[in-house]
């Protein structure tokens, strides 16, 4: 037995004797070993490349040292870890890789030297992560100003991605003074806090930039990011804009929650989205940016911009309205460049119309069925529904273009007639407020998932279509399990738009993944190849 295996033997041996007299509260102590250290990694990318299948393989440590391969755990989106407690020995270096069932392995080789205390080691599956973000940091001011010799001193920056630690030396870029540093291992969605620094560890003659004002803020995409900024932020060629939106009534009526979804502004000056994410640094629900831009813009503009919720244009606000504007100027004489608006432009001061959510249609599809219309509520400035308007109406067709108004039927109620045999039935509500000078608004329809039959026969095939959706709710995947062969997948968001079509399924079960859609409540239709159609509903987390 090798000199490894042996003092691991021993150990053993020790935490053995150690359980069997703790009542003599006598400790072993190993100040040789770590406490524990952490392996994790991120298969997010060889899941979206195939290499990977959640559902059916596991990931295993393959180390050195005599150590036999470890699985690792699953975690939230496609993270996999493991803890290795008093295995190794401070000091020593281990080299190790992952594998896939064993095999294949990575074609990548890793190491680390064991230290005591906690350690924590992140990768992505061979190195190549899903997101890589670069920071560029320009200090061509910096070297005006003496602050900075690019002979002598180095740059780096220093936040809660290294624990303000600091990174590795930026590199310089070219001839420029523009200095970059590339990481592709902070975790997508991660909210970090960050400045630069001169000469990091030389207290004589270090320099962090931004002293007494607040750190830089980012949310890292699970895409590809580029951030430039110059240090201390200063740069005759740009000014200061300031957006600010207020998300209040949106947090209050539970359409936003701080804690899981974000909000960035999207325009002709970033590429109508490039990752320009508001902050509430107070806590008082009012999002802001502080972008620098090109002074070049006062001849240039106006800014076109919409705010949107997640980076998603689905979310995005003013809806068929058009986009903000902003008429960009200089900043001479303390005249800022600030924006501030109401998300939506709901603001509870102002009297705003009243609106519906969630309408639906409940109760069988079938001849002399009684039907109910359901839906939610909500109104700005606080004022309760007053006697909101029905209408029923037919449609010839599943979209109910043609959909014409059925005669006395105007009651959230409505009882199904044999002219409404081979038809699509259409619930639309307007919703009234009891008062106010904004007191009604617009009118909201939702179509019948199917068209009405005759039989209960014909609706029990219908309603038993989708045997199974799970998990529900659900987060990334969902399965969904039929009593026939399915041809279609179609998910309805709130307003009734398609928000994701699976064609060609040629199967009765189905694996759907949901994780890209903003969390909320969805409708679920499932269709077979002969017509036949049934619904499911979906809650996204």
């Amino acid at each position: 037995m090798n000199l490894f295996l042996r003092s691991a033997h021993i150990r053993k041996i020790m935490m053995v004797m150690a359980a069997c007299v703790v009542s003599l509260n006598v400790v072993f102590a190993n100040p040789d070993t770590t406490w524990s250290v952490t392996f994790k990694l991120n298969m997010t990318k060889a899941v979206n490349q195939h290499i990977f299948v959640p559902d059916s393989d596991y990931v295993y440590l393959m180390i050195d040292h005599g150590i036999e391969p470890v699985k690792l755990v699953p975690g939230p989106d496609f993270t996999y870890s493991v803890t290795l407690s008093d295995m190794l020995d401070s000091g020593e270096t281990y080299h190790y890789k992952f594998s896939i069932n064993y095999f294949p392995q990575e074609i990548v080789t890793r190491s680390f030297t064991a230290q005591p205390g906690m350690v924590n080691l992140s990768a992505w599956w061979n190195n190549e992560a899903l997101n890589t973000t670069t920071f560029i940091v320009n200090m061509k001011y910096a070297v005006q100003y003496l602050m900075f010799d690019p002979i002598t001193d180095s740059v780096c920056m220093v936040g809660t991605m290294n624990d303000w630690k600091g990174s590795p030396k930026m590199q310089r870029m070219d001839t420029t003074l523009n200095y970059s540093y590339i990481d592709t291992l902070i975790d997508p969605g991660s909210v970090q806090e960050y400045k630069y620094r001169i000469n990091q560890g030389d207290s004589a003659k270090g320099q962090m930039e931004l002293l007494y004002r607040p750190n830089r803020i980012v949310r890292i995409p699970d895409t590809l990011l580029t951030i430039t900024s110059d240090y201390n932020n200063y740069n005759p060629a740009k000014r200061q804009m300031t957006f600010q939106c207020n998300m209040g009534y949106y947090v209050k009526a539970h359409h936003f929650n701080p804690i899981s979804d974000y909000l960035d502004v999207a325009g002709n000056f970033n590429g109508s989205g490039a990752n320009d994410v508001l902050f509430d640094t107070d806590g008082d629900t009012i999002y802001s940016l502080d972008l620098f831009m090109d002074t070049a813009w006062i001849q240039q503009g106006p800014l076109s911009f919409k705010f949107r919720i997640n980076g998603d244009w689905s979310t995005a606000e003013l809806t068929g309205k058009p986009n903000r504007t902003y008429a960009f100027h200089d900043t001479i004489n303390q005249n800022p460049n600030l924006y501030n608006c109401h998300y939506n432009n709901l603001n509870p001061a102002i009297p705003t119309p009243p609106w519906v959510y969630n309408v639906d249609i409940q109760g069988l599809l079938i001849y002399k069925k009684f039907l109910s219309g359901t839906y939610g509520y909500e109104n700005v400035n606080g004022i309760p529904e007053g006697i909101s308007t029905y209408r029923w109406l037919r449609s010839n067709n599943a979209q109910g273009i043609d959909a014409v108004p059925i005669d006395s039927a105007t009651r959230i109620t409505y009882t199904v007639d044999t002219l409404d045999i081979t038809k699509w039935l259409v619930f639309e509500v307007t919703p009234k407020a009891v008062s106010g000078d904004s007191a009604v608004g617009l009118p909201v329809r939702i179509v019948s998932s199917s068209n009405v039959s005759a039989w209960d026969v014909g609706f029990d095939e219908f309603a038993a279509l989708i045997t199974r959706v799970y998990p529900n709710p659900a987060n990334d995947f969902i399965m969904i399990e039929a009593r026939r062969e399915l041809s279609r997948i179609e998910l309805f968001n709130y307003l009734n738009q398609p928000v994701l079509i699976k064609d060609e399924i040629g199967d009765n079960a189905l694996r759907l993944y949901i994780g890209g859609l903003p969390k909320g409540f969805y409708i679920l239709k499932a269709t077979t190849s002969n017509g036949l159609t049934g619904v499911s509903r979906l809650i996204k987390l």
